[in-house]
């Protein structure tokens, strides 16, 4: 709701990290709605969790560390 004034603020960064995240929580929701539709196992489901887990992880962000503190996954 507040991208315009982000934007014409000056904090791009800001609009890039929430974007981000977006598309975080819409991947989640892809893997498992594959889950869901059998086109993913359980464990090839835990495994891609596992794997965003640790590639989140070793990344140095701040916005990034939040959506792992937050994240309710494996």
């Amino acid at each position: 709701a507040k991208v315009w004034e982000t934007f014409l603020a000056g904090d791009v960064g800001a609009i890039r990290d929430y974007c981000e995240t977006d598309v975080l929580n819409t991947y989640l929701v892809y893997l498992r709605l594959e889950l869901i539709r059998g086109h993913l196992t359980p464990q090839g489901y835990d495994s891609e969790l596992v794997l965003l887990r640790e590639t989140l992880e070793q990344e140095d962000k701040a916005h990034l560390r939040e959506f792992l503190e937050n994240w309710q996954g494996t």
